[in-house]
């Protein structure tokens, strides 16, 4: 939680005196996520769960945001699930529910006009980066934390009256061994796919709002737009 803070404190220069300011956007989302790593090596989309998420979002100019976000979902996964004997052998299992709080920064491949300046059907693919740390309060169950670092795409859609729809696709790399409580496999001579970190990811559809929009200095025609 602490290096959630200090990056927003780090980041708060750079919104305060970046120019031109675009917008600001606040938004909602709901898709599913899955786990993958120690017990899930081979699925991408597995045990599938409900995620929902909310989001504030910086827009610097039409290149470039930032975005402050909340994300709520559960993770379960069986060694029962799958064939090989050492799985078989092993039989673990665990059940997560998280809340993660990120900082995330936007890349848009192409100029994302402002939804409530134009009101036009235009859209946008982007790229994302960012960090985030995931947290499991539950009751009679050790709390963990979860640094993780997020990279992903979504394509954001312009629609009519300051609203835009949206869909991503995120990865999440998590920087330690906490989410599906199997530690330390090495000794074991069996080893995730993924240097015993594991992953999860989130596909989400999203709708945002764009509350208010400053005006900055025109870069092309060097104006007040």
């Amino acid at each position: 939680m602490k290096r959630i803070v200090y990056i927003i404190f780090l980041l708060c220069p750079v919104v305060l005196y970046s120019q031109p300011v675009t917008s600001f956007d606040l938004g909602i989302g709901i898709g599913i996520s899955s786990h993958y790593g120690d017990i899930n090596q081979e699925k991408l989309f597995y045990n599938s769960g409900a995620a929902f998420e909310g989001f504030v979002r910086y827009n610097l100019d039409n290149r470039y945001a930032l975005r402050a976000q909340i994300l709520g979902t559960s993770f379960n996964a069986q060694d029962a699930d799958f064939k090989n004997h050492y799985q078989q052998n092993r039989y673990k299992s665990f059940q997560r529910s998280i809340t993660e709080l990120a900082i995330v920064g936007e890349v848009n491949f192409f100029p994302y006009v402002n939804p409530k300046e134009w009101g036009s059907y235009t859209g946008t693919v982007y790229g994302l980066l960012g960090f985030g740390e995931a947290i499991s309060y539950e009751e009679h169950r050790d709390n963990i934390f979860i640094p993780c670092v997020l990279m992903g795409v979504g394509y954001k859609k312009v629609l009519k009256n300051g609203w835009a729809l949206e869909l991503e696709w995120a990865f999440r790399k998590c920087l330690n061994d906490e989410l599906d409580e199997i530690k330390d496999t090495i000794k074991t001579g069996q080893s995730s796919l993924l240097l015993n970190n594991d992953w999860y990811h989130v596909v989400a559809i999203k709708l945002s709002y764009n509350l208010w929009r400053s005006k900055g200095r025109c870069r092309t025609f060097d104006k007040e737009d």
